[in-house]
């Protein structure tokens, strides 16, 4: 219904972000790597959006990547499975993460996803095999710079995925500052 949405962001903050277009507010739920792809309010940005019609009313959930989108559309496709668990797996895995847990039924990755038990993880792998959006997304352009300096210094891909997803990463951070706080994660010092 509502494909995308591209105006002025006005705020952004942990899970939602408000976007002005054509003289109206949008509240649009985000995951993690949306939140650090947007550019700063006062910027223009764009969404691509779906809106869930739920018990509680609609809502509307936005996405920087067009593959993001498909994924969570996919996701909450599945059986019992609601946005704000679809959007939760969306915040803690890039694409390419979530594929490879299905693909190794690696439950215990799921299972690390809030509100994710054994058996949603179990129908997670069962639903998700063979589903795999044909596009991967684009990596986000520092995440190459953080993988291979942490690389470098005998970190798994597993740790600095996992480092850079609890970091608090955001766009408006040098790649150097974002590498100390992957560093300060890594080291224990970030919870």
């Amino acid at each position: 219904m509502i494909e995308y949405i591209q105006g002025l962001l006005i705020e952004k903050g942990e899970g939602v972000a408000v976007i002005e277009s054509m003289g109206m507010g949008f509240r649009i739920f985000i995951p993690l790597s949306t939140h650090l792809r947007l550019p700063p309010p006062g910027e223009e940005c764009r969404l691509w959006t779906h809106l869930h019609l739920g018990e509680k009313g609609p809502s509307l959930y936005g996405f920087t990547s067009k593959e993001e989108k498909s994924l969570f559309r996919i996701l909450v496709s599945i059986p019992r499975m609601g946005p704000k668990v679809a959007l939760a797996i969306v915040s803690h895995f890039s694409l390419g993460d979530l594929w490879r847990a299905v693909e190794e039924r690696d439950l215990e990755q799921l299972k690390k996803v809030p509100g994710i038990g054994e058996k949603t993880a179990e129908r997670l792998i069962v639903e998700l095999k063979g589903r795999m959006p044909p596009e991967r997304e684009a990596p986000v352009p520092w995440e190459s710079t953080i993988l291979s300096a942490l690389a470098n210094l005998g970190y798994s891909q597993k740790e600095i995925r996992e480092a850079i997803r609890r970091a608090h990463l955001t766009p408006q951070m040098k790649e150097e500052e974002m590498i100390r706080h992957c560093l300060r994660v890594l080291g224990g010092a970030i919870g």
